[in-house]
């Protein structure tokens, strides 16, 4: 596998260990790094794959070092961007299901054990983000666990609102969720905004850079969408995931309406 690198760490002072965020903004580099590869071909994906695992088997003692919070929010992190790379693709609906399915478990009964006092903003906004993912399999998942998805999100802004991952991640909530629970673009565009702002490393500047551009291209505000994307560029050169946002704005479509064309095409064909 060929080795792939970005700018370096850069990590805040937050309420989680000096050694998980060190972790955490690694895995962020990481991801930044696996935007460069072709995911939609077989080699990409293998290539990907194995540096996910590569990443868990060469921090493994690092991880074990942990305490068991900071562990499950590794593993969250892992899991997840597994499922962003696996999610559409044949065959592999049953195992996502499955897998995100124990790590939901596994972060609701820590979550239980502990009480919210104990628990961190990365813990708060994984469970989130591993809930998230989860229902998209099953209308009666969605009904059971949507509501318990805001009040998780604005548990994780409370013990740590700069983080820029959460700010990201509520932001993304709000455009997703019906207006019935609290949908709203405007409340998106205020959190990427802030996302933007307080994003500290390149990673956390090159995913905030793309999440609001792709509103602002909803907005027609093209001008300001391709500076972001240029400069998200600056980040990691030759990003095919940069490339793969450009074409589907060519052809009429933000990112998130490319994701949610493509998410019912493939329950067409499921």
């Amino acid at each position: 596998m060929t080795a792939i690198f970005c700018a370096g760490l850069c990590f805040a002072v937050t309420d989680v260990s000096e050694e998980t965020a060190s972790l955490v903004d690694s895995f962020f580099d990481l991801r930044m790094n696996l935007s460069l590869i072709d995911g939609d071909t077989e080699p990409g994906m293998a290539e990907i794959l194995a540096a996910i695992d590569d990443f868990a088997a060469r921090n493994s003692e690092k991880i074990a070092a942990l305490s068991e919070q900071d562990r499950i929010v590794i593993d969250n992190f892992i899991i997840m961007e597994r499922y962003n790379y696996l999610y559409g693709k044949e065959g592999q609906a049953k195992m996502l299901r499955e897998m995100l399915g124990a790590q939901r478990e596994k972060c609701e009964s820590f979550a239980k054990s502990a009480g919210d006092d104990a628990l961190s903003s990365y813990f708060f906004c994984t469970w989130a983000d591993i809930t998230s993912c989860y229902m998209v399999f099953s209308i009666s998942d969605v009904l059971k666990y949507a509501t318990g998805i805001e009040p998780l999100y604005k548990k994780a802004l409370q013990k740590y609102p700069d983080f820029s991952y959460i700010l990201t991640n509520i932001g993304q909530y709000y455009y997703f969720a019906p207006k019935i629970a609290g949908g709203s673009k405007k409340k998106t565009l205020e959190f990427f905004e802030q996302a933007r702002a307080l994003a500290m490393t390149d990673a956390q500047k090159y995913f905030a850079d793309i999440f609001l551009s792709q509103l602002l291209y909803e907005r027609k505000d093209f001008a300001r969408c391709e500076e972001l994307l240029s400069e998200a560029e600056s980040f990691c050169h030759g990003s095919y995931y940069i490339a793969k946002i450009r074409r589907a704005n060519e052809n009429g479509l933000s990112l998130y309406q490319y994701n949610r064309k493509k998410s019912s095409l493939d329950e067409k064909s499921n």
